[in-house]
C-alpha cells in the first residue's frame, strides 16, 4: 500500500510533467510563429542545395536573405511593406520555385513545421518518384521589365527599353561575376534545353528573366520563362557559412 507521502509525490510528478509539456508546447509554437514572422519579413536563412550558381555560391553554403529589399509580405496576408528598391540586373535572389505547388490541407499546415524543424531541408511536397520538390531556388536577375534578351553560344545580350542596341550582360550589369560554360555533349543541338541559344524575348511589366551562373546545370527562365515580381522572395545579402568564405554578397 502507498503511503500518503508516496501518493502525493506521484500526483505532483504527474502534474509537473503535464505542466512542463504544456509550457514546452507553447514555447515551440511561439518560436515557430516568431521564426515565420522574422524569416518572411525581415531576415531569412537558406542553404544552397545545387550547383546552379557556381562559382558564386557552392552547394551547402548558408546565406542570409533580405525580404525587406523588395517589400516583404505581411505573414499570411497579401499586403506588402514598401520596397527599399526595385529588383535590379545582377541581383542574386531567392525565388519561389515554379515547379513547387503548395500542398492542400492538412499538408499545408504541416509544411511550415517540417521546414522549421529540418532547417529548410524537409518538405511534404514530393514528385511522382517520391523525391522532395524544393520550394525555393537561387538565381541571378539578368533582365528587368522592358528589356529584350537573347542568347547565342551562352552569351547573353540585352537591349534595354528605349534602346535599339544589344549589349552583353556583363557590360550592362555593374556586379562582377563569372559564368560556367563547360561544353555540350556530342550531338547536342541548339534545339535541346540548355543549349545556350535563346530567341529574343521582351519582358512585360513586372517580369524578370533569371539565370544560373552555371549555365549548363541550371533550371531557369530559359525553361520556365520570365517570373513575375511576386515570386522574388528576397535578395541574397550575406554568406555566413562556411566561415572561411563568409562575407557580404
Amino acid at each position: 500500500m502507498y503511503s500518503t507521502f508516496e501518493r502525493y509525490s506521484s500526483g505532483f510528478g504527474a502534474r509537473f510533467g503535464r505542466h512542463f509539456l504544456r509550457k514546452l508546447a507553447k514555447l515551440v509554437v511561439l518560436t515557430l510563429i516568431l521564426y515565420l514572422i522574422i524569416s518572411s519579413m525581415f531576415l531569412a536563412t537558406f542553404q544552397v542545395e545545387s550547383g546552379s550558381m557556381l562559382p558564386f555560391l557552392e552547394p551547402k553554403d548558408r546565406i542570409f536573405v533580405s525580404p525587406l529589399t523588395y517589400g516583404a509580405r505581411f505573414l499570411f496576408f497579401s499586403a506588402r511593406l514598401p520596397a527599399v528598391r526595385e529588383p535590379a540586373r545582377g541581383d542574386v535572389v531567392v525565388i519561389r520555385s515554379p515547379m513547387y505547388t503548395k500542398p492542400n490541407l492538412p499538408l499545408s499546415i504541416l509544411e511550415p513545421f517540417l521546414r522549421f524543424f529540418s532547417f529548410q531541408r524537409g518538405s511534404a511536397v514530393r514528385d511522382v518518384s517520391g523525391r522532395r520538390i524544393p520550394a525555393y531556388m537561387i538565381k541571378r536577375i539578368v533582365a528587368i521589365p522592358g528589356d529584350t534578351i537573347k542568347m547565342s553560344g551562352f552569351k547573353v545580350y540585352i537591349e534595354p527599353e528605349g534602346s535599339n542596341t544589344y549589349t552583353e550582360e556583363q557590360e550592362l550589369i555593374p556586379q562582377t561575376y563569372m559564368t560556367i560554360i563547360t561544353g555540350l555533349p556530342e550531338g547536342w543541338t541548339k534545339e535541346f534545353p540548355f543549349s545556350g541559344e535563346l530567341s529574343p524575348v521582351t519582358l512585360e511589366e513586372n517580369q524578370y528573366f533569371l539565370l544560373g551562373d552555371n549555365r549548363q546545370e541550371s533550371s531557369d527562365s530559359r525553361s520556365w520563362g520570365p517570373l513575375p515580381r511576386d515570386q522574388l522572395l528576397g535578395k541574397v545579402i550575406y554568406r555566413y557559412w562556411p566561415l572561411s568564405r563568409s562575407g557580404k554578397l
